[in-house]
């Protein structure tokens, strides 16, 4: 399929996992990617892969940071515009039991997946053409289910799925989408970054959770790109659980 030809998608978290995998699908499918990471050097490695990567640009860029992204708000308008669809995949995650919890790990855990998700939502709102577009944003099952350690990190990514809901109305007048999708375990290096701090009977538990395994960044991918697309031109406000089953129990 080139469901995204002639398109012009911002992704970002685009070095890895989710976002790059997502990058990756949309590429192949005509889409002209904006490539967003802080590291640029990956981010360059990822787009020499694509299908002509000459079409794809890298934009480094700490989306946490306002002042950066309303400097690169700038210059997209200025040289990419319009934008007709955004993947904000950029995000952070930790395990730490609430006791031990204090306000700057707090503030900080906000900052990597609420704050700048809607940052870069604004500015994906500013950049967009008369005809509108659609906005995909990263959150987790972590946010439906309860999980020891993972308070901090659950109310970051719950907060997105009821930012979801403010934000299509809001953009509803420009006719932009805004749908989220939540994932359970996926096999990234984010992912193995936490679960190899795991006991062996932890990650037994974890596993036996998702009925139908771990996922795969593709899996997460091809979600994102439904949602994207014309296919899910009636679909807004909404929370797309892609979690192997982990929320069934």
């Amino acid at each position: 399929m080139r469901r995204f030809e002639n398109k012009t998608v911002l992704v970002t978290g685009a070095s890895s996992g989710i976002g790059l995998a997502t990058a990756s699908l949309l590429a192949r499918e005509g889409a002209r990617i904006l490539a967003v990471s802080r590291d640029g050097a990956r981010l360059e490695q990822a787009i020499a892969q694509w299908e002509d990567p000459s079409r794809h640009v890298a934009l480094p860029l700490d989306v946490r940071n306002d002042a950066l992204v309303e400097a690169a708000t700038a210059t997209i308008r200025h040289s990419y515009r319009p934008l007709h669809a955004a993947v904000l995949c950029a995000g952070q995650h930790a395990l730490r039991p609430l006791q031990a919890v204090k306000s700057e790990w707090i503030n900080d855990l906000m900052a990597g997946n609420l704050t700048a998700t809607l940052l870069c939502s604004k500015l994906f709102l500013r950049c967009a053409g008369p005809e509108g577009g659609s906005l995909v944003w990263l959150s987790s099952v972590a946010a439906l289910t309860g999980n020891p350690a993972e308070t901090v990190y659950a109310a970051a990514k719950g907060a997105l799925i009821s930012a979801c809901r403010g934000a299509a109305v809001e953009f509803a007048p420009r006719r932009i989408r805004v749908n989220v999708v939540a994932p359970g375990v996926v096999e990234t290096p984010m992912s193995q970054a936490w679960l190899q701090n795991l006991t062996a009977e932890q990650l037994a538990a974890v596993k036996q959770r998702h009925l139908l395994g771990f996922g795969s960044p593709g899996d997460v991918a091809e979600a994102i790109a439904f949602l994207l697309s014309e296919q899910a031109r009636w679909i807004t406000g909404t929370t797309l659980v892609a979690d192997g089953g982990f929320s069934c129990h």
